[in-house]
């Protein structure tokens, strides 16, 4: 979620405050300068608009085919197309990755029954998330 300049992931807690509307990301938003985030939870993630303009969240991978992405949660942007992998340990995120530079309009993700991934496209194509090691 975000609003101009900056695209977040949160971890959801029951009665959480995640800043809106004074916060856009990590940053003020109203007032632009010098605001209070006390009592707010800060996004685990964030990304200015220069790396896209909508985050699509998506799933922590289970699957198989790619070990080396057990655990990590999987999400997309809609307008870069990037599909970016982290995992959240002892409170935040570890090694947000970039995945795929997929060139399409994200519009989604699913998960299978083995806990593989798919990103779901404007193009209404439906792409698995596979490793490119040999």
């Amino acid at each position: 979620m975000g609003q101009n300049s900056f695209e977040e992931i949160n971890l959801i807690e029951r009665g959480g405050n995640y800043g809106w509307n004074t916060l856009e990301g990590k940053h003020c938003y109203s007032p632009k300068a010098n605001c209070d985030p006390s009592g707010t939870t800060l996004p685990v993630v964030e990304y200015g608009a220069s790396n896209g303009c909508s985050v699509i969240g998506g799933y922590v991978y289970r699957g198989l085919a790619i070990p080396e992405l057990a655990g990590n949660y999987i999400y997309g942007d809609y307008c870069s197309g990037l599909v970016r992998g982290f995992r959240y340990e002892t409170g935040e995120a570890v090694g947000d990755l970039l995945l795929v530079n997929s060139g399409v309009n994200i519009t989604s993700f699913a998960e299978d029954g083995s806990g593989e991934i798919y990103a779901l496209s404007q193009d209404g194509r439906i792409y698995l998330l596979t490793s490119m090691a040999p």
